[in-house]
């Protein structure tokens, strides 16, 4: 890392402003989800999950829009703000009863969090080498994990007291004061490191799908991408449907659903410092990034075998443990050789649009598949995430490998 006497508090602080950010997420998460359960059947998440991507397609847009027009610092600024508001205002309106907030919610729950994660970490590859990145990041997702671990905590503790909506209203302020340490960070990185090097000119080159297409690395990736989430929504909905059975009652699942999330997060702190660091040193990045699917696959197949909570828990909690600290660590180191497009405009479309787009694709084909044939037995969607294992470790595979001392 260049100027590091400079650079490091601002990586430092830029992470203390995501740790605030996802503290926020994962109390809005938790009670989201109850609050749409409480609203609506769970067959209906399918349904808000499909409209995922025209969400994204809008949201996506306007930040590549603000990154034209204010640039970087600004635009991370507004987007915490903004999240901030629109999580209160829904809350608020949720616990009054107006008709389809809780949809509203849940939707935005679902997407408003890749925005600020995917800028936090553009933001941080613009500042380091390939070298710091696999030194680095492992720590980095550690301090952002004991903050969503300190969400979660208080999602379990809070809900039965204030309720699940309020609980919403703490994660918006929590999510709007992140901006304040954001422009500081910012301010402390200097204006040129997160100076565009293209501007976009059509209206396609706002989601880089031309250096999606002419770039191996990127390409790849977002193919990855298409396959971990297709995985994550079939865990997904599995999950929910056997938990609604087992906990028919909001403030009960709300809190379960906090320290279920807090037990996932302690767990990947505990790899994102311990195991992370030591397999980017010792492993090349393609083939960790191959290894994740086929421990999917294994817990994937055991719930095909016993399709009960225990056992669908359980895959899920894998799936989001290793989401979180490995393959969220590996993934981040591809992104640092690259230039800016690639780095913000290319890193959106791949970790924020396409990646939640494909759980809205993942959602209606599944819908309309449960519309033709009916109810799905629920062993079919830990046997189709197996299948989506083997694509995902295939195209890891061909990955190529940043250098040891690639540069921006």
């Amino acid at each position: 890392m260049r100027d590091r006497p400079r650079l490091l508090p601002a990586v430092a602080t830029l992470t203390a402003a995501a740790t605030m950010a996802l503290m926020g997420y994962e109390m809005a998460r938790s009670a989201a989800s109850s609050i749409f359960l409480a609203h609506n059947s769970a067959s209906r998440l399918t349904e808000a999950l499909m409209l995922v991507p025209p969400v994204m397609i809008a949201l996506t847009l306007a930040i590549s829009l603000l990154l034209r027009r204010f640039g970087a610092s600004a635009t991370y600024a507004v987007t915490l703000i903004g999240s901030g508001l629109v999580l209160a205002a829904t809350s608020l309106a949720a616990r009054s009863g107006v008709r389809g907030s809780a949809f509203v919610l849940y939707i935005f729950a679902e997407v408003y969090i890749v925005l600020i994660v995917e800028q936090s970490w553009a933001f941080i590859n613009s500042l380091f080498t390939t070298g710091d990145g696999k030194r680095w990041n492992g720590i980095i997702i550690a301090i952002t994990t004991a903050g969503s671990v300190a969400g979660d905590l208080l999602t379990g503790l809070l809900s039965k007291r204030i309720g699940s909506e309020q609980v919403v209203v703490c994660a918006a302020v929590l999510t709007g004061a992140a901006a304040l340490l954001s422009r500081r960070a910012f301010r402390l990185a200097g204006p040129g490191r997160t100076t565009a090097d293209q501007q976009p000119v059509r209206f396609a080159d706002h989601f880089a799908w031309d250096v999606l297409r002419s770039d191996p690395t990127l390409r790849r990736l977002a193919l990855m991408v298409v396959a971990s989430q297709s995985i994550s929504v079939l865990f997904t909905l599995a999950f929910n449907r056997s938990l609604q059975v087992a906990m028919p009652l909001q403030e009960p699942r709300t809190a379960f659903l906090g320290f279920f999330f807090g037990g996932i997060n302690a767990v990947a702190f505990v790899l994102q410092l311990g195991l992370c660091p030591w397999l980017l040193r010792r492993f090349q990045v393609r083939h960790i990034l191959a290894a994740i699917p086929i421990l999917y696959g294994a817990a994937a197949l055991a719930g095909v075998a016993v399709p009960l909570l225990p056992v669908l828990g359980a895959a899920f909690f894998i799936s989001k443990t290793v989401d979180y600290s490995v393959f969220r660590a590996s993934k981040e180191v591809l992104y640092v050789p690259l230039p800016f497009t690639a780095r913000y405009r290319g890193k959106l479309t791949i970790d924020a649009l396409i990646y939640r787009s494909t759980k809205g694709v993942a959602s209606a084909l599944l819908s309309v598949a449960g519309l033709v044939v009916g109810v799905l037995p629920l062993r079919l969607y830990p046997l189709l995430a197996a299948v989506f294992g083997g694509f995902w470790n295939r195209i890891s595979l061909r990955l190529p490998e940043p250098g040891p001392t690639a540069k921006r």
